[in-house]
Order: C-alpha cells, then sequence, then structure tokens
C-alpha cells in the first residue's frame, strides 16, 4: 500500500467483461481487506465460493448468492491474522419473498505496535486496525437466477496517525441450472480510490467466476456401508479470480455432507488455491445440529502462520 511522505513514518460472464480487476491478500492495490473473505465453510473448500447458493458467506463472494437464503439467518465469523492479527465478519440476511437484504460488516486489527519516538512518545497503537460497514440487497426475477449488489463503506486507520475512507459496489449474477449444477460471476469493489492526504491507490477491483456441483449417491452410506447415515451429498466447487494489477488464479474445493442419527449433518471440506506463492491447501468440517451451524477451517500458507476461521450460524 502506498502512503504519503508524511504519513509513513508513523507506520454469468458479461458481469466479466464489465470491468477489468480477487485472490491475494497483498498486492498493487488498497484496502487488501476488501478481497480477504472471512468465513470458515468457504475458507475451507479453498475460497471457491462464487457460484454456491443460499449462505451468507457468499456476501464477500458473490452477492447475488444471498438470493437463495431461505429466511432470517444471522452469520459470525473469526479468524486469526498474521502475526497477532485478526479478522471478523458479520452479516445478517434477512428474507422478503424473492428479495433478501442483508446488512452487514466486516473488520481487520493487524495488533498492537510499540511506540518509542523522538520526541518522548512513548506507548502502543493499533498499526492498523480496517472497518467496512456493507449493505446488500439479492433479487431472484426467476426461480433460477439471482441477481445482487453490495454498497461497501471503508474506513482504514494506520497507527492512529492517517486515515483513508472510500466507498465501492460489488455485483453479482448466479444462475441455478437445476438443482445440482449453478455458476455464478461477480464483480467486487468498483469505486473510489484508496486516499492517504495526497497519495491514492486504487480500489482492489476484481472479477470472479465459478461453478458449483452437487451430486448425491444413490447409496446414502457409499463411503462406510455400515455407517447409519440416512442422507448425503458431494459439492464441488471451481472459480478463477482476479485482482486488477496481479495475475488471476484458480482454486477449488468440495464438501462432504452426511445425516447422522439425532439429525446431526456432518460437513468434511477441502480445498486448494493454485499457483499461490504463499498460499496452497485449506480444509475443515462442520455441523448442523437443529437451527445451529459451526464451522471451522484450517488455510495452511507456506511461509506464514496458519489461519483458523471459525463460523456459527443460527437459521430463524
Amino acid at each position: 500500500m502506498i502512503i504519503s511522505r508524511k504519513a509513513a513514518p508513523v507506520l454469468l460472464i458479461a458481469l466479466l467483461l464489465a470491468a477489468g480487476g480477487a485472490a491475494a491478500e497483498s498486492g498493487l492495490t488498497g484496502a487488501p481487506i476488501l478481497n480477504r473473505p472471512v468465513g470458515a465453510r468457504s475458507s475451507a473448500m479453498g475460497r471457491a465460493f462464487t457460484a454456491v447458493p443460499g449462505d451468507p458467506e457468499a456476501l464477500l463472494y458473490n452477492p447475488a448468492g444471498l438470493a437463495f437464503v431461505e429466511g432470517f439467518s444471522p452469520h459470525v465469523s473469526y479468524m486469526n491474522g498474521f502475526s497477532g492479527g485478526s479478522y471478523g465478519f458479520l452479516a445478517a440476511p434477512i428474507k422478503f419473498r424473492n428479495f433478501v437484504l442483508t446488512p452487514a460488516y466486516h473488520y481487520y486489527n493487524s495488533g498492537t505496535i510499540s511506540l518509542n519516538l523522538t520526541d518522548g512518545t512513548v506507548g502502543s497503537v493499533t498499526a492498523e486496525l480496517d472497518k467496512v460497514a456493507l449493505l446488500s440487497a439479492a433479487y431472484q426475477p426467476s426461480p433460477g437466477l439471482a441477481l445482487g449488489a453490495t454498497l461497501k463503506r471503508l474506513d482504514i486507520d494506520l497507527a492512529e496517525a492517517a486515515s483513508a475512507d472510500a466507498l465501492s459496489v460489488d455485483v453479482g449474477a448466479l444462475y441455478r441450472l437445476n438443482s445440482r449444477l449453478s455458476f455464478g460471476a461477480a464483480v467486487l469493489n468498483t469505486g473510489q480510490e484508496i486516499k492517504f492526504e495526497e497519495d491514492a491507490d486504487p480500489s482492489p477491483r476484481a472479477l470472479r467466476a465459478g461453478v458449483a456441483y452437487k451430486m448425491v449417491p444413490r447409496k446414502p452410506n457409499f463411503m462406510d456401508p455400515s455407517a447409519d447415515i440416512s442422507y448425503s451429498d458431494l459439492l464441488f466447487t471451481a472459480d478463477w479470480s482476479k485482482v486488477i494489477k496481479e495475475d488471476g488464479y484458480f482454486q477449488a474445493g468440495f464438501e462432504a455432507n452426511m445425516l447422522l442419527p439425532q439429525s446431526i449433518l456432518l460437513s468434511l471440506r477441502g480445498g486448494y488455491l493454485f499457483d499461490r506463492e504463499e498460499e496452497g491447501l485449506t480444509f475443515g468440517f462442520g455441523f448442523k445440529s437443529g437451527r445451529w451451524t459451526f464451522a471451522f477451517g484450517f488455510e495452511t500458507p507456506k511461509k506464514l502462520d496458519a489461519r483458523r476461521p471459525v463460523s456459527v450460524t443460527y437459521d430463524f
């Protein structure tokens, strides 16, 4: 990220053609938090989530996916960052027939740094605090098609001495060909530059395109014939993503769902981010009991600290 000299010392395919420019956590644009989704399910599936319908985590990949939410489903996610930082995400999709309105909040806290300046100032400050307020709307003009848009307000505070704010917009579409196959595309973060005093970075505009396919085996206990499983399915996903001024990347994931006794739905997940210098394998699991859904993920960077997202969703 570029900041001024004064601040530095203190420390669906049509959519894809509509704009140039989500994958890397750092790069040549400002505000990488805007392209850093947080959520245990999507993270465990290699962040290949653009075509997955009906999950609050879709808000950070493709706002059209929220049109398939079945009711009021508040969602909370948390993930540790590098070197003591942390990410958080809260969303509350509210369904009105074929329209879904979702207020949300996304943040990144990099942790504190110590100050011992030549003017005698001693203490500690938050190195970076990014806050994003979101308001998303998704609409189904027909049973299989969904359109969505999200307005984002970003605020960045660097070492409590320099700040910037900007507005941006996400737009997306998702098409369910049938109950098994869906396609999605989105353009994210089209908006204002991220400006600290005189210097500015472009907003990290991004393109995403993806496909998701669900397979339902004839025998629900296909993994273990002796297991007491009354239902199972397999979900396979693949995405292509690109941030402006950066290379495009592929990522893929899968999810195996099994309905166990006592009506507990167990989910096993895995994924891979291809051609990344710092990222690769992801995996995780989740379970749903009654109205509660809990998910846990694990990202395995090649050089940096592992990240462990957790998520909780409640379906009213």
